[in-house]
């Protein structure tokens, strides 16, 4: 079980960070809208969409992040490593 547990660190690690980036480039995405938006541009109905459910989608993600978190603890203690 710990040697399982030990293994499955990283594995976790490298989901939560690609998470990370995931939402950081998601974020990114949204500010370019919403300066293409108060230029005055006509948005596509999927960039329409996006702004719409930004936050939802946003608070999603955060709580995968935070479960991430929580694996990741939990895997390390059931591997006996601190941190």
């Amino acid at each position: 079980e710990r040697q399982r547990a030990r293994c499955e660190i990283p594995e976790l690690e490298a989901k939560r960070e690609q998470q990370v980036v995931a939402l950081e480039d998601f974020r990114k995405h949204l500010e370019g809208l919403e300066a293409k938006r108060k230029r005055g541009e006509t948005l596509s109905s999927q960039e329409r969409m996006h702004l719409q459910n930004a936050r939802v989608n946003i608070e999603a993600a955060a709580k995968n992040i935070e479960k991430g978190d929580a694996a990741i603890a939990e895997a390390r203690k059931r591997a006996g490593i601190g941190k």
